[in-house]
């Protein structure tokens, strides 16, 4: 007999997982390096088997090339025209965030 897998109790379970990984890797970005670089690869491994998204300020804390967590000594962020560039010193690849536009208060 085949048992049903619940994947709302799987997503769930991953979600915390990330949480937990993610709240780790910003702990140990300032003592040891690697095992913070370790705990995000396992986060979006995790996030990418059970198709869970990572929330916006997860996905903005490390570098989607090498993955290892910002830190101020190993990034750079300037803001030029409405976007945020961040440049990982590490692998020198440079994410850009655009900024909210004004809203006008014209009625």
């Amino acid at each position: 007999m085949v048992l049903k897998r619940d994947k709302e109790l799987e997503r769930k379970i991953a979600r915390e997982r990330i949480d937990e990984l993610m709240k780790r890797s910003q702990i140990y970005k300032y003592t040891s390096y690697e095992l913070a670089k370790r705990y995000v690869e396992l986060a979006k491994k995790i996030s990418m088997k059970y198709r869970v998204r990572m929330s916006r300020e997860q996905k903005r804390s490390f570098c989607k090339k090498c993955m290892y967590p910002y830190r101020a000594d190993r990034m750079r962020v300037r803001i030029k025209k409405r976007r945020v560039i961040v440049t990982c010193l590490n692998c020198k690849h440079s994410r850009r965030f655009q900024l909210k536009p004004k809203t006008s208060n014209i009625v």
